[in-house]
């Protein structure tokens, strides 16, 4: 593939407001290549051009080089291209370079941060493993009191032996909720790309991998004020990294006490932009467990929106296919037919449900993303 080409069909008088630019971006390192480099993969596109009747938008196919994407639809009418490659006799150099092969390299991401505080891993292999009274009264500061009882407790470890993952709603106590806000309307100006973006929250790359927003403050900068951040953050290091949590987690799941936390962040999703990729680089060599306190706005008729799963958001497990892979291919498939909706490699989908705690046993060779966020 040497020349990418879109012919639009859309109606004659398709207005920006509309939606569906196509999208081009700078090169997009993987985080080690960024890192090594000095420079940070930022996943907000240089150029978009929208989809005029009648035009034909074409591109050079350079892999490591070319990254680009197609804005959310957000009209009612439907955006028709035609599209398709003219191909070189020979390959493009840097193949290995190409999206398809970064997303099935298993080489582990390393976080782009700026705050040299954070840190991705947390030993807590240390101390007792059985729940003890003193855990349950540390606790009740934050987690509402009908998932400490014995009863309950006993009723979760069963549920998740059953099924390998629970949802647990209504998790944390009022005081530690933050207070969710309504989507105001999108205008997908150049300052859209960056709603949000703060020293505090940092946008979060490469773009073919994913684009999100990481609270990055450490604790000295965390106030535990009513601020969606801070409160987080105040909750993540003193209910999610705690002792007390690690021996709950080793009751309620019977896998014993978590010995470290991997890739603990405070992460935000926003409509319209916002997603991951599953890609190999996530598969990891042992069993873990994945704890995921989800927040979202869900008043009126948004609750069950991000129950249908129809405005994205979710988190899905996926099994990650290894044949063909040292010939660069997926069992024969092609690349567009990689991430195909109606594979039947989805294990388990898990919607966005506010003050949910979600536990997820995740096995080797299994990978997980969080869907698109939609704008609606």
């Amino acid at each position: 593939r040497k020349i990418s080409y879109i012919i639009y069909l859309t109606e004659p008088d398709w207005k920006p407001e509309e939606g569906g630019a196509l999208e081009l971006y700078e090169p997009q390192l993987d985080d080690e290549d960024a890192l090594s480099n000095g420079k940070k993969s930022i996943p907000i596109p240089v150029s978009r051009a929208w989809p005029i009747f009648n035009s034909m938008a074409f591109f050079v196919v350079d892999p490591g080089s070319s990254f680009h994407a197609v804005q959310e639809v957000l009209g009612n009418r439907p955006r028709l291209s035609l599209q398709g490659w003219f191909h070189a006799k020979d390959p493009p150099k840097n193949i290995e370079l190409a999206t398809l092969q970064q997303l099935k390299s298993k080489q582990q991401p390393t976080v782009q941060r700026d705050n040299a505080k954070c840190r991705d891993t947390k030993d807590i292999s240390n101390g007792n493993v059985e729940f003890t009274d003193q855990d349950r009264d540390y606790l009740k500061q934050y987690i509402r009191p009908e998932y400490l009882t014995a009863e309950s407790m006993k009723d979760i470890q069963q549920r998740f032996e059953k099924d390998s993952s629970v949802q647990l709603r209504n998790f944390l106590k009022s005081t530690w909720v933050p207070k969710m806000q309504p989507q105001k309307p999108i205008v997908y100006d150049d300052a859209y790309y960056v709603s949000g973006v703060s020293p505090e929250w940092q946008l979060r790359g490469p773009a073919h991998k994913q684009r999100y927003l990481e609270y990055v403050a450490d604790a000295s900068q965390a106030d535990d004020s009513l601020v969606v951040g801070s409160l987080l953050h105040h909750v993540k290091t003193n209910v999610f990294e705690s002792d007390a949590m690690g021996r709950y987690l080793n009751f309620v799941t019977s896998l014993g006490k978590p010995t470290q936390i991997k890739s603990s962040q405070i992460r935000r999703f926003r409509p319209g932009l916002d997603y991951t990729v599953a890609h190999y680089g996530l598969l990891v060599d042992q069993s873990v467990l994945d704890a995921t306190m989800c927040f979202v706005y869900d008043e009126n008729d948004d609750k069950d929106a991000w129950e249908s799963g129809d405005v994205g958001g979710f988190e899905c497990y996926i099994e990650a296919d290894d044949e063909g892979e040292e010939n660069g291919d997926s069992n024969g498939k092609d690349p567009a037919e990689e991430y195909n909706e109606d594979d039947d490699t989805e294990l388990l989908s898990v919607s966005a449900s506010n003050n949910t705690l979600s536990l997820v046993y995740r096995d080797p060779g299994t990978m997980r993303f969080v869907k698109y966020v939609g704008s609606s």
